[in-house]
C-alpha cells in the first residue's frame, strides 16, 4: 500500500513539471511584446520631443506676429473702421463673379502666352537661320559697303545737286533703260573684250590696211554705227528730245 502511494506521487510530480520548449516559446513571445512596447514608447517620446521643439520655436514667432498685427491694427484703426471693413467685404462678395471671369481671362491669356512663346521660339530659330545664311552669302557686308557708298554720295553732293538730280531723274532712268538693252550691252561687252585682247606694243595699221578692212561688212557696219553716234552727239538737245530714236536707222 505504501509503495502504491509513492508511485502515484512520483507520477503527479512528473506531470506537474512544465515542458522546456513551450516555456521557451512563451518567453520569446513575452520578449517580443516587451520590445514592441518599448519601441512604441520611444517613438511617442520622440514625437513629444519634436512637438516640444516646434512649440518652443513657434511661440516666439507667433508672439512677434501677434505683436506686429496688434500694433498695425491699432494704427489702422485710426483710418479704417469696422463699417469700412464690412463694406469692403460686401463689395468683395458682390464682385466674386467679376473676379472669377477675370481669373478665367488670365487663364486664357496664360495659355495664349504659352502658345505664342512656343511659336516665337520657332520663329526666332528660323529668323536666326535666315540671318546666318544671309551673313554667309555676304548680304550684310554688301549692305555695309552700300551704306559707305551712300555716305560718300551724301557728303559729296550739295542740295542743288540733289535738286538737279531730281529734275533729271526721268532722263537718267530712260538713258539707263536704253543702255541696258541687250544690243547695247552686247556691244559694250564685245568692245571690252576687243580692247582686252588687243596686244600691247603692236604698231598701228597702215592706211592701206585700213582701206582694206573697209571691205569687211562688220567693219562697215561698225563704222556706220560710229557715224550715227557722232551725228547724235552733234544734234541739238531739242532735236534729241523730239526724235529719241534719231540715228537708230543708220545703224
Amino acid at each position: 500500500m505504501t509503495e502504491t502511494v509513492e508511485v502515484a506521487e512520483v507520477v503527479e510530480s512528473a506531470a506537474a513539471v512544465p515542458d522546456p520548449v513551450a516555456m521557451q516559446a512563451q518567453l520569446d513571445r513575452l520578449s517580443a511584446q516587451m520590445d514592441w512596447m518599448v519601441g512604441q514608447m520611444q517613438q511617442q517620446a520622440a514625437t513629444r520631443e519634436q512637438w516640444s521643439e516646434l512649440v518652443e520655436t513657434m511661440v516666439p514667432v507667433t508672439r512677434g506676429f501677434m505683436d506686429v498685427a496688434t500694433r498695425e491694427l491699432e494704427e489702422l484703426g485710426q483710418d479704417v473702421t469696422i463699417d469700412d471693413v464690412t463694406r469692403f467685404a460686401r463689395t468683395l462678395v458682390r464682385s466674386l463673379p467679376q473676379l472669377e471671369a477675370l481669373l478665367a481671362q488670365l487663364d486664357s491669356m496664360s495659355e495664349l502666352l504659352a502658345t505664342a512663346n512656343s511659336l516665337s521660339g520657332a520663329g526666332v530659330a528660323k529668323l536666326t537661320e535666315v540671318l546666318q545664311t544671309a551673313e554667309d552669302k555676304g548680304y550684310f557686308m554688301f549692305a555695309q559697303q552700300g551704306a559707305a557708298i551712300a555716305d560718300k554720295v551724301v557728303t559729296e553732293f550739295t542740295e542743288d545737286d540733289v535738286k538737279a538730280l531730281g529734275d533729271n531723274v526721268v532722263t537718267i532712268l530712260n538713258a539707263v533703260k536704253e543702255m541696258t538693252q541687250p544690243e547695247v550691252m552686247g556691244l559694250v561687252r564685245r568692245t571690252a573684250v576687243t580692247m582686252q585682247e588687243e596686244e600691247i606694243g603692236v604698231e598701228p595699221p597702215s592706211l592701206f590696211a585700213l582701206l582694206k578692212s573697209m571691205r569687211d561688212p562688220q567693219t562697215r557696219r561698225g563704222l556706220a554705227r560710229v557715224m550715227a553716234m557722232l551725228h547724235t552727239v552733234g544734234e541739238e538737245p531739242a532735236m534729241i528730245e523730239g526724235s529719241p530714236t534719231s540715228g537708230g536707222s543708220s545703224a
